[in-house]
């Protein structure tokens, strides 16, 4: 059953998306910043390694865990609701974390707002691909703006995050975080649509399944250096048996959380798959070119931050002619375009590590093909699901990333830059080769005919 929706005045979209793209930007900026806050709060709080650990991968794991669910519950209960009450509870969870007087209160609290931000995401693409739906061109730049505020955000985090922390304290970086999420709030509330649900149950078996699921996949890939032989045995086995229950449950259920149809398409299915090794590869590249700059080149970790920032102006360039590019080659070919840039420069970056100038400029082509990949991973996930299904689509897709930035920190991450940027590289390749020959059925204006 169609969702029914009052069709939103064509001058408030940009306001629309404005509050959308703010939203994601706040909620991505924790996944690459929180860690330089780290420090700080295992000094105050007199937490072991391990134990401060989870707080970056309780945000990682819970925003891994609920994105599909959040992009169902925006089909069913509405984009902009959705949205507005995942903004809600990352605001409550940010607060918990500020004034939290243990580690593990500020594990609640980081845990919490990973599932505030696993039902913006794929609620703030919905909401843009609904106000922007029926015009190509404008569609297509709208979402290479929200995917550029996903990429700004993540390029950007670790020297927003290392200021706050830097100047005052890692209780002020979460209070920050809170006002800026309540003032999305308010903004979202007065210019978003009205955007009513499917009129359809819950999948409440499936919803379980797939948390347990991804939350289980993500937990052995975290913590694998940590886990013995049997204990990585027993996840994988625990992960086999929940697909295996997840598939058997969405076969009979009468509204699945993810129908089998879904997955049997090919590209839709190719483009989940391109999402998480692409994510990989660019977020392992981040997190060793990162702690490399401190521990070999002797920056702080603010300067470190600072170091990055040609990441983000390639971001911000890709995301201002995303657009045009997307309308020039078509969705599939700048997706092969942007893998091949994003993986390019990586096995060079150990060579010219000590020359600023010429990483600078590596890193500036690395964000410039990652402010590509973002928006055209989106928009083919859109593609090849039904309108009605746009935040299902999206929820795969933003779930996609942050497991794929849960292995990055995992596996790509303890091999170090060298090796490490090698394998990020073969996992960019990889992607590329998957989005070769899956990833078809998708025009040059974004549009899929698979329907």
């Amino acid at each position: 059953m169609t969702s029914s929706t009052d069709t939103p005045r064509l001058r408030s979209r940009p306001l629309v998306l404005l509050s959308a793209s703010l939203g994601t930007f706040v909620v991505i900026l924790l996944t690459s910043g929180l860690n330089i806050a780290l420090p700080s709060i295992r000094a105050e709080l007199g937490s072991g390694e391990s134990a401060a650990a989870w707080i970056l991968a309780g945000y990682t794991l819970a925003f891994a865990m609920f994105s599909i669910s959040g992009g169902a519950l925006s089909d069913r209960f509405g984009a902009q609701r959705t949205f507005a009450a995942g903004l809600i509870v990352f605001v409550a969870a940010s607060l918990v974390a500020a004034v939290a007087p243990t580690t593990s209160i500020v594990i609640v609290g980081t845990f919490g707002q990973g599932v505030g931000a696993a039902l913006v995401l794929p609620a703030a693409l919905a909401i843009i691909d609904r106000v922007y739906r029926g015009d190509d061109n404008a569609h297509a730049t709208a979402v290479g703006i929200w995917a550029g505020a996903n990429a700004l955000g993540a390029a950007v985090g670790p020297v927003l995050c290392g200021a706050l922390v830097s100047v005052w304290s890692w209780r002020v970086l979460f209070v920050a975080v809170a006002v800026v999420a309540a003032v999305v709030v308010g903004i979202g509330v007065i210019v978003f649509p009205r955007l009513s649900g499917m009129n359809v149950r819950l999948d409440v078996p499936g919803q379980v399944l797939m948390v347990a699921l991804l939350g289980t996949l993500t937990y052995v890939a975290h913590d694998a250096a940590h886990l013995g032989l049997w204990m990585i045995i027993a996840g994988v086995a625990l992960v086999v048996a929940l697909a295996v229950a997840f598939w058997w449950v969405e076969r009979r259920v009468a509204s699945p959380l993810l129908p089998m149809s879904q997955l049997r398409d090919v590209a839709f299915s190719g483009n989940a798959i391109v999402t998480i090794l692409g994510t990989a590869a660019f977020f392992g590249t981040l997190y060793i070119v990162s702690i490399g700059l401190q521990e070999q080149n002797g920056y702080t970790p603010f300067m470190a931050g600072v170091a990055l920032l040609p990441l983000a102006l390639g971001n911000v360039v890709a995301a201002l002619g995303a657009g045009w590019i997307v309308a020039k080659l078509g969705t599939r070919r700048t997706l092969l375009l942007a893998s091949l840039v994003v993986i390019l420069p990586m096995p060079a970056l150990p060579l010219v590590f000590d020359n600023y100038v010429a990483l600078a400029t590596l890193l500036a082509i690395i964000g410039f093909g990652w402010g590509l990949h973002v928006p055209t991973t989106s928009t083919a996930g859109l593609a090849r699901a039904s309108q009605e299904r746009a935040g299902l689509a999206s929820g795969v897709t933003s779930g996609g990333r942050e497991l794929g930035a849960a292995l990055a920190a995992a596996v790509i991450l303890p091999l170090g830059l060298a090796t490490g940027t090698l394998w990020a590289a073969i996992a960019g390749a990889v992607s590329l080769v998957v989005a070769f020959v899956t990833v078809r059925g998708v025009d040059h204006k974004g549009a899929t005919a698979a329907h």
